[in-house]
């Protein structure tokens, strides 16, 4: 499929071109000779099906979209932009009718792969305007996707069910009710493209400032505001921008906002930055190492708590808050269709990811080493590298186990959730998110890394089937907690709540109560 992905990208560049994205309705995209019609299509072989293309599209580039069809929703922005050149094309010759009718599956298959790029590029309004039309377009092609999967065009729209939220279009929220007022500054140039940067482990640097800019807990007012957000998608810019910090670049960025605080942080001086929040995810603190000179009193939203060249000075209990990573909803929901009731898992734990051997970056990774020595091949068992059935193995395992990564936190932990796999933490280091709320001893396990051997293999082993039973039915009900697109808070119907976001706002409403209004630097003086 990679292959095919790349000889498509390859094709539509060499077609449109790489140059900067315009609009959703660009006037300067080059003009193409109208070949197809209203009329001509629908006496062709049948609406939305028949794909013989146009000066505009070849019928060749509607064929090569199909390699589209499943990976939609997880490809890179690079290669998106380019799929949506082919909108621009089509919309420059006012031609979206006839290409909908001529081959109306491809030009969905299109608009899904495009909407990032037009939220990333041109914003959110374009994006909407985007997807009102994909959904009407859509629902005209319902009666017959049947006989599109059929010709290759089966693509799945389940992935749009979170799009709505993420483009504004949901209702206001009500924070869980709570009184706290939190100030997100507006900084559009490092706050682009949610649709795009909520993708992968790192997303929740662009959630976390959209949902609480959409809830009644965001205020505009700096006299009302509790707390001060400073939104940056870091890692997501570190991406698309290929920021490199041998070169300082991201620090670069970081210290020219904080330098330039008047302009981009006018109320940084109020508290002195102690009532400022920023979010750093993996090993983000990395990428800023001048936080010390800068920051130092600020309030940190962390993945881990122990940063590798970092150690415990990166992260302060008492100010600071450990979240969850971000798992993304393609990956969990499939996830969650893997899930096994435990009278059905016939496999007693698995891990599959990057160890010694397999990648570099594993090399000095003692604790994986050990778990690919001591348990591949034994009864019952699932260790090794990458396979496609992953999400199927997980289902099938009553453990997942849990070691550390390139540092002490990993997302294994938070897919386990998804997958009902109880988690057994491999990891001295990982300190858990929402440990005030959630009862990690009664639905994980926690396990000496220096220990991990046949010791571990038998004590999983001498499990209770109602023990496995009962614990398994607490990952299910807190798997919620890790939920950033709040899927699973939504279809419990919790009247309490249960999101990553109510472990956010109920940490930040206990250390409201730590924090006092400094009276400035000089009072009663003369001036």
């Amino acid at each position: 499929m990679q292959c095919a992905l790349r000889t498509l990208i390859l094709a539509l560049s060499f077609v449109w071109g790489w140059g900067e994205a315009p609009g959703w309705d660009d006037p300067d995209a080059p003009e193409s000779p109208r070949e197809l019609s209203v009329e001509a299509v629908a006496a062709s072989e049948g609406p939305f099906l028949a794909c013989r293309g146009s000066a505009v599209i070849p019928g060749s580039s509607w064929e090569s979209l199909k390699v589209l069809v499943k990976p939609w929703s997880d490809l890179t922005l690079e290669h998106t932009r380019v799929v949506r050149k082919i909108l621009w094309a089509i919309n420059h010759n006012d031609a979206l009718e006839e290409h909908a009718l001529d081959c109306g599956f491809g030009l969905a298959v299109v608009l899904l792969v495009s909407l990032r790029a037009i939220d990333y590029d041109d914003g959110r309004e374009q994006a909407k305007e985007a997807y009102f039309y994909l959904l009407a377009l859509l629902e005209r092609l319902e009666p017959y996707r049947s006989v599109a999967a059929e010709l290759g065009w089966g693509f799945n729209t389940t992935d749009l069910a979170i799009y709505p939220s993420l483009l504004g279009l949901d209702p206001p929220h009500h924070c869980y009710d709570t009184q706290l007022k939190i100030f997100v500054y507006d900084l559009p140039e490092k706050t682009r493209g949610v649709l795009h940067c909520q993708h992968g482990q790192w997303g929740l640097e662009a959630l976390i400032p959209f949902w609480l800019q959409q809830g009644s807990c965001a205020t505009t007012d700096p006299d009302a505001a509790d707390f001060f957000l400073v939104p940056w998608h870091t890692w997501c810019d570190r991406m698309v921008l290929r920021l490199n910090q041998t070169r300082r670049e991201i620090s670069n960025i970081y210290m020219d906002l904080m330098r330039r605080h008047e302009e981009f942080l006018p109320h940084w001086t109020r508290n002195g930055g102690r009532d400022h929040i920023f979010i750093f995810s993996d090993q983000g603190m990395n990428f800023f190492p001048e936080w010390k000179d800068w920051i130092p009193h600020s309030i940190f939203l962390l993945t881990e708590a122990l940063t590798p060249h970092c150690g415990p000075t990166c992260y302060n209990p008492w100010k600071d808050v450990l979240l969850p990573g971000h798992t993304d909803y393609f990956r969990y929901r499939s996830m969650l269709s893997y899930n096994r009731p435990t009278e059905e898992r016939n496999l007693l734990f698995n891990f599959h990811g990057r160890y010694p051997g397999l990648c570099s970056l594993y090399k000095d990774n003692v604790v994986r080493g050990r778990i690919i020595e001591i348990f591949h091949g034994k009864p019952g068992v699932s260790v090794g590298g990458f396979t496609d059935d992953y999400f199927e193995r997980m289902g099938l395992s009553h453990f997942c186990l849990v070691p550390m990564g390139t540092s002490s936190w990993t997302n294994h932990l938070y897919e386990a959730f998804f997958a009902g796999c109880i988690p057994v933490i491999l990891s001295d280091g990982f300190e858990v998110p929402y440990a005030d709320v959630i009862d990690w001893p009664s639905l994980s396990i926690k396990w000496p890394m220096l220990n991990v051997g046949m010791d571990l293999y038998y004590f999983l082993l001498s499990t209770p089937m109602a023990e496995l039973k009962r614990m398994k039915d607490l990952v299910d009900a807190h798997a919620c907690w890790f939920d950033y697109h709040q899927v699973l808070e939504r279809s419990s119907g919790s009247a309490a709540g249960c999101s990553p976001y109510l472990g956010i706002i109920r940490a930040l409403e206990k250390r409201r109560l730590l924090l006092h209004r400094s009276p400035g630097r000089f009072w009663r003086h003369l001036s």
